[in-house]
């Protein structure tokens, strides 16, 4: 029985071979985001001997599994600008609607407080478009 550590990323990436894994060899996951140990994956045996040598507590809350960027996150306007400058570099590659709509109103607060837009477009998509145009020809010679 062996012990793994792997990120997020490669949790999600990977997630059918670790499952199959830890189900079928005994195998017990230990699941990190950003170098900490966020939760572990345990067979199925392991699971039944936890819940009969340490039952689980009744009164904590099964948190929602998706992460949400705009956690906390306000209209643009009521927060600092440390803050938004922070929150838009972290979604910078979102495809979610919502968090393009707040980048969007990110992106003129911004504009407005500091005098500069920032250095990426609110959607990826109109950023690979942009950047798709802005590329100079290849003449050839």
């Amino acid at each position: 029985m062996a012990e793994m550590v792997v990120s997020a990323s490669e949790f999600r990436v990977f997630f059918k071979d670790l499952a199959n894994s830890t189900a079928a060899e005994q195998h017990r996951l230990v699941i990190t985001r950003h170098g900490h140990k966020l939760v572990a994956l345990v067979s199925q045996e392991d699971l039944e001997f936890l819940r009969k040598h340490k039952p689980q507590p009744t009164s904590h809350p099964v948190p929602d599994p998706v992460e949400d960027p705009l956690e906390g996150a306000g209209h643009p306007e009521t927060m600092e600008t440390a803050d938004i400058e922070r929150i838009y570099r972290a979604t910078r590659d979102s495809t979610d609607e919502e968090v393009i709509a707040w980048r969007e109103k990110a992106w003129l607060v911004l504009r407005l407080r500091t005098g500069k837009y920032p250095a990426d477009l609110p959607d990826p998509r109109l950023r690979a478009l942009v950047e798709s145009v802005a590329k100079p020809a290849n003449d050839g010679g």
